[in-house]
């Protein structure tokens, strides 16, 4: 879709969410009754993983200050910061300090022979101020090198506190209001449908999801759907622990409350008409910050850009912070950004990267240098002026969903021990990265996603059911999870999702597609053969998802050759590790019944970077090159182009 397309439909949408700000009572007009059932005790240790973040605190350079924001939900104290210490080789001693607000709070002195191993540390954080449901400690660290030698700390692994957790203490207290309803950590959401079968409670329920996941940011959350069952106004499930139930129902003009269910748990009840309940969920979305109580904790997606996406972005506009870095003999930037943080797909992408440096004393030489992955893309010496201004191209074969520019300056000279004194590099934030919108995407398939669904989403299911929305709905969180920006789909008949201008993902899980639709498939042309070597047999059951680019944009297919369980195991199969749809490549997921997915390459071009998961048969893609170059009857298979399976990193 073109861009002026996409800032129109994002500007009409919030300009209707805005409008209802101005008419719908945003506190409702119920406030749930408090209960004492639904809390749990005992909390315990919430490792980073399930907050959203990496499990590791890295101390890159001595005394550099780390600040962590720990989330803390409503009820809950945080008694302990716990984890491992663990060290490069060649020091003595060293030691970690943690304040708070300005204040110590505590110091963790070792020597290498503690470290050897890892060594466990406790931080205590009990009576450190709360604010917006979060703490913040600020940490430093140091080494000391054997024998006070000089060397380049960047040159080896960094001093850190890894396998990280907060232990908290006291019962989770059950949100009173709307605006206490999400808490900073969320294990699960589920939505329930009054009426499955309304195409409006559908749409609200996909996009309520998708909102959910884009602001969670990387937290492991569950969003599911549910139907609610018959004769009941409102669900009687106990949420467990930071588990949260969310009602969509169909009652006049709409609104937004919050009511006791059956069980005394808190329901957020989002109610409306055919025309008036998706409004409501994207007046919910718009306003999640005020809606939710913020917390300063939480690992919401806040790196992205403008709405409408341009041709010029400025490396200030990906909001990664300070981008400066010090060190002797090599200091290191990267600059990361993704095409779905842009909000498009791209080609022509060129850089400029403006900055500063410490000049070089007589005795010392640099050299400045630009590259993404393994390719350099451009190097040049530096002189005494302390700035550069550097223009290079990111070429095509490079381009891919998301990017890291790194900027380098590796010094050679004369290094006295204990008075030499480091260099430093800055990225100015006025740098930009300029591209062009790309149709079709690079890459292509399943690389393409989610930037090339961007920002509307038709969705169409054969069936109109549950279950097909459903499936629809688990996909569309895949994709999500990949999105800076929230996608916005909504259901349509599979007739008018197929035939329409925009991106559209498309359910026909048994197979069958309505009367009159005529899509290509890249598995239509797929090389049996090679399909064989993989797993599967000529018509044996299988489960996939292909990508299609037709003109204009793409579409998302899930369909199988005859049964929707091969589906829905597939899905399964993806959802058992969050990190798996992420590293599809080509254009077609395929499930064999009994056998290990696999994802191959029908219509794009592999990309000779990626390797197979350790789940692919076990075969590499070598392997494969080889059997394909000896057997005569693979070669005949292969006269209108030979199928080169694209194996994807783990």
């Amino acid at each position: 879709m073109a861009p002026s397309s996409a800032g129109l439909s994002r500007t009409l949408m919030t300009a209707l969410a805005a409008a209802f700000c101005l008419v719908v009572p945003l506190g409702g007009v119920a406030v749930a009754q408090k209960s004492d059932q639904p809390v749990v005790a005992n909390v315990g240790a919430i490792s980073f993983t399930e907050l959203g973040r990496g499990t590791d605190v890295l101390f890159s350079e001595n005394d550099e200050p780390v600040n962590v924001s720990l989330p803390i939900p409503d009820g809950l104290t945080a008694t302990a910061l716990v984890g491992t210490i663990t060290a490069p080789t060649d020091f003595s001693r060293g030691w970690i300090e943690v304040s708070a607000d300005g204040r110590p709070v505590s110091r963790i002195d070792f020597d290498a022979g503690q470290v050897g191993q890892g060594l466990p540390v406790s931080v205590p954080l009990a009576g450190l101020p709360v604010v917006d449901r979060s703490i913040v400690v600020s940490m430093i660290g140091h080494l000391v090198p054997v024998d006070d030698r000089c060397y380049d700390r960047s040159q080896y692994q960094p001093l850190a506190l890894r396998g990280t957790a907060i232990v908290y203490d006291g019962a989770e207290q059950q949100p009173s209001t709307v605006s206490n309803f999400f808490p900073p950590i969320l294990r699960k959401a589920t939505i329930f449908l009054a009426d499955s079968s309304s195409p409006a409670q559908q749409s609200a329920a996909l996009l309520l999801s998708t909102s959910i996941v884009n602001r969670y940011g990387s937290q492991p959350d569950a969003v599911v759907l549910a139907e609610l069952p018959a004769g009941q106004a409102l669900p009687d499930n106990v949420p467990g622990l930071f588990e949260r139930n969310i009602l969509l129902g169909d009652e006049g003009e709409g609104g937004i409350d919050l009511v006791a269910g059956p069980s005394g748990s808190p329901v957020l009840r989002v109610v409306g008409d055919d025309k008036s309940l998706v409004p409501q969920v994207n007046l919910l979305a718009a306003n999640f910050s005020s809606f939710w109580a913020a917390s300063q904790a939480l690992a919401a997606p806040e790196k992205a850009v403008a709405e409408i996406s341009r041709d010029v972005v400025s490396v200030g506009d990906l909001k990664l912070g300070t981008l400066t870095a010090s060190g002797l003999e090599h200091i290191e930037l990267l600059v990361p950004f993704s095409q779905s943080q842009l909000g498009r797909a791209m080609k022509n992408v060129s850089v400029r990267m403006i900055g500063t440096y410490v000049p070089m004393p007589s005795t010392r030489s640099a050299e400045l240098s630009f590259s993404v992955g393994d390719r350099s893309l451009d190097s040049r010496a530096v002189d005494n002026s302390g700035r550069f201004d550097v223009e290079f191209t990111i070429p095509e074969e490079l381009v891919t969903r998301d990017m890291t520019i790194t900027a380098a300056l590796d010094v050679a000279g004369d290094f006295q021990c204990g008075t030499s004194h480091g260099s430093s590099l800055t990225i100015d934030p006025a740098s930009t990265i300029t591209s062009n919108l790309a149709n079709p995407p690079i890459p292509g398939g399943f690389q393409s996603l989610p930037q090339s669904m961007l920002p509307t989403i038709e969705v169409g299911t054969t069936r109109g059911d549950f279950s097909d929305i459903v499936r629809a709905q688990r996909v569309l969180v895949q994709m999500q999870r990949l999105s800076y920006l929230p996608l916005q789909p909504r259901v349509q008949s599979f007739a008018d999702a197929a035939s329409s201008p925009l991106p559209a993902v498309l359910i026909a899980a048994d197979g069958t597609l309505p009367a009159g639709i005529d899509i290509a498939l890249p598995m239509e042309t797929a090389d049996q053969g090679l399909l064989r070597l993989r797993g599967l047999e000529f018509n044996a059951s299988y489960g996939s998802i292909q990508v299609a680019a037709i003109p204009n944009h793409e579409i998302v297919v899930l369909t199988s050759n005859g049964d929707a369980t091969d589906v829905d195991n597939m899905l399964n199969w993806l959802e058992v590790d969050k990190t798996r749809f992420g590293k599809l490549s080509g254009d077609v997921l395929v499930a064999p019944r009994d056998v290990a997915p696999f994802d191959i390459s029908v219509n794009v071009a592999p990309s000779g970077s990626s390797q197979s998961s350790d789940e692919n048969n076990g075969m590499s893609r070598n392997a494969i090159g080889v059997i394909m170059g000896g057997t005569a009857l693979l070669i005949i298979l292969a006269v209108g182009g030979v199928l080169v399976t694209r194996r994807r990193s783990k």
